[in-house]
This record gives C-alpha cells, structure tokens and sequence, in this order.
C-alpha cells in the first residue's frame, strides 16, 4: 500500500471503489468523525470523506448503518498508512489524512459513524448526532421550523401554488437550501437578494421533523450559520412533507 500514489481525483475514487467493493453491503456514512476523548470532535465529515470513511470502515469492521468504536493509536496508524497515497494528488485538500496525523499517539478516541440521525443509546452516536442536529428548531408536533430567503422570481411561483409549495429547482440549481434561523435568512435576503434581483423575502416553512433529519446540517460559515442541502430531486417530496403554507415574514 506504501508503495501507491493516488495522483488524480480519479485514481483517488477508484481506489475509494476498491476499497467498497472489499466490504459486502458496504454503504457509506451519511457522517462520520473522530471523537476525543473529552468528547469533542476532531473532523465531522457530512457526506464527504469517503475514502477516509472507507478505511476506517476496512480496519473496523464495519459494513453499514449507525455504530461507534473505539480507536486505538495503533489502528489509526495503520489508516493514515493507508490514506497516505492520496495526499499525492495535489488538486485536493486532504484534512481527514491532516487531522489523523495530527491525533498520533492518542488514547481513547472513537470512530463514528451515522447512517441517520436518529435516536440512539450510544453516547458517541448521540453526540455526533446532536452535533448535526445542534441549532435546528424542532417542534413538539414533529415538524421542523425552517427558512429560506428568495428573490421576486421564486416568491411569485410560491404565490402561484397558493404558498403551498417550492418551486422545481433549474437546471443549474442542483440543490434546495433552506436554512435554520431566520436572522441567516434575512442576511441573505437583504445582502444578496436585494443585489441580484432587487428585492429579497424571507420566507419561514414547517416540514415533518423525519423528513428534515433525512439531511444534516451543514455550517456555513460559523456554527450559527447552518442550512440543509436537500438534492433538487428532493423538492418534491419536501413539499408534500410540508405542514401548513409557506409564510413571507419579512422583505427588503
């Protein structure tokens, strides 16, 4: 393995499909991480990382679905040994290789991995789970609040459905983002909206909590800063999950 170099982007998913096709029934993590000791995390990955994910898999045992276990200095020696011909391929960062390397010598780690965020007895599961879960307001009827800020365009096809649903995504929008508080949809409304259509709105949403913990949350420039990114695909099924109408609350 030491004396491989993964140089291209290519090579590097071909050597991911390798390592896969190794484990019968592999499937990826939705997210995984590393967790120290004092029970925080060194790296969450939210859908990416899945080579490092791989690895970790291939040296744990560990085929699919949701589990922890423990990491041993020893075998996450053997996985940045393994992870270690990536990092020739310059056109790419590489930080779950930085970050292994960086925990060297470390007792008591845990590897996690999460298939969903669902509801779980362990505790490194729970933890990694509240992480991507952290900021999101889930109401006692099984919805989730949620926001999206839009331009005049979006509004007017919102209106067109009796604000009873998104419209499809175009061509070159391949994902749907609403975001988890409104003072980030408002930001967005006011700051980029304005500039690129002359006007922006705040539009607040419920939908049905299990299909909102379908996608986790992804920081977008601070922990206060987070959104979802549901697949343009996903629309559809978003609005039939939808609970009441798509309400404007606020525009610039």
């Amino acid at each position: 393995m030491s004396d491989e170099r993964w140089a291209t982007p290519e090579e590097i998913g071909a050597a991911r499909r390798r390592f896969e096709d190794a484990i019968p029934g592999y499937l990826p993590p939705m997210a995984h991480a590393i967790m120290l000791p004092g029970g925080d995390f060194a790296r969450v990955n939210v859908g990416d990382g899945l080579l490092p994910a791989v690895i970790l898999a291939t040296l744990l045992g560990h085929a699919g679905g949701t589990a922890s276990y423990p990491l041993d200095a020893a075998t996450l020696d053997r996985a940045v040994a393994m992870l270690t011909p990536a990092e020739a391929c310059t056109a790419m960062p590489h930080p779950n290789l930085a970050v292994w390397r960086w925990l060297h010598g470390t007792d008591g780690l845990t590897a996690v991995f999460l298939a969903s965020l669902g509801e779980s007895p362990d505790p490194a599961v729970g933890a990694l789970t509240a992480r991507l879960l952290a900021g999101r307001e889930e109401n006692p009827d099984g919805t989730t609040t949620l926001w999206r800020p839009v331009g005049p365009a979006e509004l007017a096809l919102i209106a067109e459905s009796g604000y009873a649903a998104f419209p499809p995504r175009l061509p070159d929008q391949p994902i749907f983002y609403p975001v988890l508080t409104e003072d980030y949809a408002a930001r967005i409304a006011a700051e980029w909206n304005v500039e690129a259509s002359g006007s922006g709105h705040v539009t607040r949403f419920r939908v049905g909590t299990g299909f909102a913990r379908r996608y986790p949350s992804r920081q977008a420039g601070g922990r206060d800063i987070a959104e979802l990114w549901i697949p343009a695909e996903d629309v559809v099924e978003l609005n039939a999950h939808l609970a009441g109408p798509i309400e404007v609350v606020s525009s610039f």
